[in-house]
């Protein structure tokens, strides 16, 4: 008989150096050497985007194996020695977490946990307190904050909507270096995969998104709906430099798992939100570019920010008229005395509002374009030379800039989470 164990990893990377998901990757092959299976795809599992203790990329990862009844401990000790000898334990906020659950159900608490580690802040008292209920084994590191997502992790089915990424990890001694990746490729495997791959490029910038720019192990990393596409599209990939290994993870990634409805009174910090309203004032730009309106509902005001980096996506914003009607998707920012801002993700223009400006009236006789005698004097035609003083201003209806239709950031500001437009209209799952 083999025994089942979920395992799952947070919390041990940095911003100077390491990746979570290497680290599951090196834990992975270290099993399978100890005669291990591994149940299924390995999970990455991307939690609140707006969590305030959150490393560079704020992902988990889990896996599921079946082991030998006498090997459970050895399989543990690995997993926590490969937690140990990576992780960069000297980076102050790294605080590594593991998670071992013996049972083969998930249970619905950890389940419904899992959903609120995903859209709001949980605390590491209230990850130990269901640890303990559910019979899940927990191992920290300094302050072990990572248990809070590792518990989370492997909570995580994937049952709904999920998608996966293909990683592919530099040889050690070209960490820190510049990647070696031929941009050419990057751009003729989107052309050649797309939509079911996604975010490869970034076509306003001209950049490819595949690649991180921090001192991580990764080298790229892929998108897509499903394994088959992610290993053509990294085999069109043209690299300039070895790899060590390749991992495929099924995960949250690309989903709006973080979203949640409310209305505005209900907004809260550090969550990301979808809310339906009215244009109440803006757009104005500030400062650095950014560009901000003010959005009501029925229970109160909210602003919504558009921040430079977002580049054409302001375009639309700068369009938006008191009166319109829109929904809006993104992140709560709350800082430094900083009244709460939603941080636009996508924009949805549900309903424009009539623009109309004013126009001196027409001769009735000449059809020429009258001329304003005065305040309250009337119109006079220069051509026939007849005079109208009751006329009024003609109210003509203004084409807008924009249309109704559904707008989002592009790649390069996009979050891990957040769903592409391309993934919506090109059937990906619901």
């Amino acid at each position: 008989m083999m025994e089942i164990l979920h395992v799952g990893i947070d919390d041990t990377d940095s911003k100077r150096r390491m990746c979570t998901t290497y680290v599951g990757a090196v834990a992975l092959d270290r099993l399978r050497e100890r005669g291990a299976k591994v149940e299924g795809f390995p999970k990455l599992i991307r939690l609140n985007p707006m969590w305030p203790h959150k490393t560079r990329g704020n992902c988990a990862v889990a896996f599921t194996l079946r082991v030998p009844p006498d090997e459970v401990e050895a399989v543990k000790e690995t997993v926590l020695d490969t937690v140990l000898s990576l992780a960069d334990l000297e980076a102050e906020g790294t605080n590594p977490g593991v998670v071992f659950y013996p049972r083969p159900e998930i249970p619905e608490k950890l389940k419904a946990y899992t959903r609120r580690v995903v859209q709001e802040v949980v605390e590491l008292e209230e990850a130990e307190a269901l640890a303990a209920e559910i019979g899940a084994e927990i191992h920290k590191f300094k302050e072990g904050r990572g248990i809070i997502g590792a518990l989370a992790a492997v909570g995580h089915t994937l049952e709904g909507d999920c998608t996966y990424e293909l990683i592919a990890y530099r040889t050690p001694e070209n960490w820190g270096k510049p990647r070696r990746v031929d941009p050419s490729s990057v751009f003729e495997m989107d052309l050649l995969t797309r939509p079911r791959t996604f975010d490869n490029v970034d076509e306003e910038s001209g950049e490819i998104r595949i690649t991180p720019h921090t001192p991580c192990p990764v080298l790229y990393g892929i998108r897509g709906e499903d394994p088959e596409v992610l290993l053509r599209a990294h085999q069109l990939v043209r690299r300039l430099e070895p790899v060590e290994r390749v991992v495929i993870y099924k995960t949250n990634q690309g989903t709006d798992e973080h979203l949640r409805r409310c209305r505005i009174s209900e907004v809260r910090p550090y969550t990301s939100v979808i809310l339906e309203g009215r244009v109440v004032a803006g757009p104005r730009t500030i400062p650095g570019g950014h560009v901000i309106f003010t959005l009501e509902d029925e229970t109160g005001r909210v602003d919504c920010a558009a921040y430079e980096p977002t580049r054409g996506f302001r375009r639309v914003v700068r369009a938006l008229r008191p009166g319109d009607r829109v929904r809006v998707c993104g992140g709560v920012r709350e800082e430094n005395g900083i009244p709460r801002t939603i941080n636009l993700e996508k924009l949805s223009i549900l309903e424009l509002a009539p623009l109309f400006r004013r126009r001196n009236p027409r001769c009735p006789h000449c059809l020429k374009s009258l001329k304003s005698e005065g305040k309250g004097k009337g119109y006079s035609c220069k051509r026939c030379g007849a005079h109208f003083p009751h006329l009024k201003p003609e109210l003509v209806r203004v084409e807008r800039e924009v249309r109704e239709g559904t707008f989002e950031v592009p790649p390069r500001c996009r979050r891990h989470l957040a769903k592409p437009l391309v993934r919506e209209l090109s059937g990906g799952r619901p």
